[in-house]
């Protein structure tokens, strides 16, 4: 019953065009957060409210902290959330991720980055070392194939340096054993060793 209603509410906010994960990736993050079990998930970029519904849905122990800057889409997630049932597991934080994850405390065990695609690199140091060894990051829209269809040139240019600045850190990061999911818009998958 409620994987039906989460079926409806995703697709009426994918109608409204309101960002979301897509598919395939929406499957994969899913299976990873269903493998892990975390009992602390962040995320950066709540927009609706979807994905972190759905990692809420696939970890039954789960408590999740997620940020959103948009007053907007915060006030959607938090339909969303309340629709499914899963209010009391959540906290949303609303208001810039630059200013609220250097602020964070406490080891996640699951750590989902969709916000702000030339910001993954800034937010990785803090990112690390919120992450407790075992845990897994799992950063969306790495190939940023789809981004540049709404920004302009110095913003999207900015977003590649910065996003491949991000990947070339995190594959020679030794403390972080690497995987990447290369469908759609493509994903970072990412254990934490130590």
């Amino acid at each position: 019953m409620r994987e039906e209603k989460f079926d409806f509410l995703r697709e009426k906010v994918k109608a409204e065009n309101i960002p979301t994960v897509r598919d395939k990736t929406l499957q994969k993050l899913r299976g990873e957060v269903f493998a892990a079990q975390p009992k602390k998930i962040l995320e950066i970029g709540t927009a609706a409210g979807i994905s972190g519904a759905a990692m809420l849905l696939c970890a039954d122990e789960a408590k999740l902290v997620t940020i959103e800057k948009d007053p907007d889409f915060a006030d959607r997630a938090r339909g969303i959330f309340r629709a499914l049932g899963l209010e009391k597991r959540v906290t949303l934080l609303e208001g810039d991720a630059d200013e609220i994850v250097p602020l964070l405390s406490g080891g996640y065990d699951f750590i989902f980055l969709d916000g702000p695609k030339g910001k993954y690199a800034a937010y990785l140091p803090d990112l690390k070392a919120l992450l407790k060894p075992g845990g897994v990051l799992f950063a969306d829209n790495i190939s940023l194939k789809f981004y540049g269809l709404k920004h302009s040139e110095h913003r999207n240019r900015t977003a590649h340096v910065n996003m491949a600045h991000f990947l070339e850190t995190m594959r020679t990061d030794e403390d972080f054993s690497v995987r990447f999911f290369e469908e759609e818009d493509g994903a970072l998958i990412a254990e934490k060793l130590r």
